[in-house]
């Protein structure tokens, strides 16, 4: 019995169990998403772990790949075709190139990592489902897409890059605007970059800067943001509203600010008003302060309009106190909107009425009348 015991002893240390063999021996392969989703013409990209219970290098291939299709294994930034595993998983990566032509439907395929001396494997089983539409798209959104504001304003719009596709991109910054507008795209983190690396699911944050010309007229305007790269393009519309600077100058065609006027007697004088700003402007209503018992009306007395640029004229009737001595006074004209306003100062000369230098030819007359009386009267005594 003891010799019997001592017998299978010794066969255990020297011929181990097969089990205990087959444990030693094992290698592992492993994958999070064994199904991918791509559009024709992209590329499908699996991520793979090996194990092995102990140290040893592996062989790798893909079986039952479709015809044109192409497969290759990176791992270290470099291609690869064998992969040394251990107990610690070593990861690395397969990507298949679908070729543009591929028709949409699911292709089923087999990696295989082995150790042929041992005669050792393991494999995972893929899907790679070809679906027009399904390879993602890069989306940029805009935190504000209109702005608005003067002409002389720095416009800045933030926008989000969200890359929805499965690759890494690296894209090239653009952006235009009218003419005459100065419109650049930059980084948020970096203002001197022109492009961006956007990894897989992940976003990036880009500001925009339109600066109008400093005649820009009130109205809206379109700028265009751009990104392209790794075959992708796409643009974004974006609105500038100016809203004009609103500015007048009252004045007249002469630049002469003094006028004659007769006493009781209407007398007209011509103003200009111009639109010095760059905004349209509306409803420019006239008024005047003059002496008092004077009286001042003005035809139009609002212009429904002026663009930027351009006058309008406009008669003043002005009609002095009947009573009003001869001369020199003040009256005070303005042109106003809701934003602004101009005024000026126009001396007005007076000339007594005629009514009263008849009299005075009458009482001159009288005068000499009486004078003549007198002398007849007492002169011949």
């Amino acid at each position: 019995m003891r010799r019997t015991i001592g017998l299978l002893f010794a066969l255990m240390i020297f011929y181990p169990l097969p089990a205990l063999a087959q444990v030693e021996g094992q290698v592992g392969l492993e994958v999070l998403y064994p199904g991918v989703v791509v559009e024709p013409g992209d590329q499908a990209t699996f991520d793979l772990e090996a194990t092995s219970t102990t140290p040893r290098q592996l062989e790798l291939r893909v079986d039952g790949l479709p015809e044109g299709w192409t497969a290759t294994f990176r791992g270290g930034g470099s291609d690869i075709s064998r992969v040394t595993a251990d107990s610690d998983p070593t990861s690395f990566d397969l990507n298949v190139d679908v070729p543009a032509d591929a028709a949409e439907g699911s292709y089923r395929f087999r990696v295989v990592a082995s150790d042929v001396g041992a005669d050792l494997a393991a494999s995972v089983d893929l899907e790679i489902v070809v679906r027009a539409g399904a390879g993602g798209e890069v989306v940029l959104t805009p935190d504000f897409p209109g702005l608005r504001g003067p002409a002389d304003a720095t416009f800045t719009f933030r926008v989000e890059v969200r890359n929805d596709t499965p690759q890494e991109v690296q894209l090239e910054l653009d952006a235009s605007g009218p003419e005459g507008w100065r419109v650049t795209a930059r980084p948020t983190t970096e203002e001197q970059a022109a492009t961006i690396t956007v990894d897989a699911g992940g976003t990036q944050r880009v500001n925009v800067e339109a600066r109008p010309p400093v005649n820009a007229e009130a109205g809206n305007y379109e700028v265009v943001f751009r990104v392209r790269g790794d075959g992708i393009e796409e643009e974004l519309p974006l609105t500038v509203q100016i809203i004009g600077d609103v500015a007048l100058e009252l004045t007249t065609p002469d630049q002469r600010l003094n006028t004659t006027v007769t006493a009781g007697q209407p007398s007209q004088f011509t103003l200009v008003v111009f639109n010095t700003g760059t905004a349209l402007l509306q409803g420019v209503e006239l008024s005047a302060t003059p002496p008092r018992n004077w009286e001042v009306t003005f035809e139009p007395e609002v212009i429904p309009e002026i663009a930027p640029g351009q006058s309008a004229n406009v008669t003043a009737t002005i009609t002095p106190a009947s009573d009003a001595i001869a001369g020199d006074y003040r009256i005070t004209f303005r042109a106003s909107v809701d934003q602004a306003e101009d005024s000026v100062e126009v001396r007005a000369t007076v000339n007594p009425s005629a009514v009263w230098g008849l009299v005075g030819v009458a009482v001159i007359a009288l005068t000499l009348g009486g004078l003549g009386w007198v002398f007849r009267t007492y002169g011949r005594r």
